[in-house]
């Protein structure tokens, strides 16, 4: 019963993780739209790396960003559990 358990909740907390993702990507496409028409900023520097501001870019850098923060955390919560007593 645990077992199926633990199933749902990881389906759900990777389902809520990749709608985050996805409404970050759109976050990000719709201010690559918007932003060099208000501002007339043309391209952002990344790393030293010259990227041009489009819907694309932004959504990917947005999708990107969140993404590698969440796998991370997601990372720590899967070696934190394993040191779990109860095992549970």
């Amino acid at each position: 019963m645990f077992d199926d358990e633990r199933v749902a909740g990881r389906r759900a907390v990777a389902g809520l993780g990749l709608a985050l993702i996805a409404a970050t990507a759109a976050f990000g496409a719709l201010l690559g739209a918007t932003l060099p028409g208000r501002t007339g900023l043309e391209e952002i520097s990344i790393l030293a790396v010259a990227v041009p501001v489009t819907p694309f870019t932004l959504a990917i850098y947005g999708a990107l960003a969140v993404g590698s923060v969440l796998a991370t955390l997601g990372i720590v919560v899967i070696v934190l559990s394993r040191f779990d007593e109860n095992g549970v």
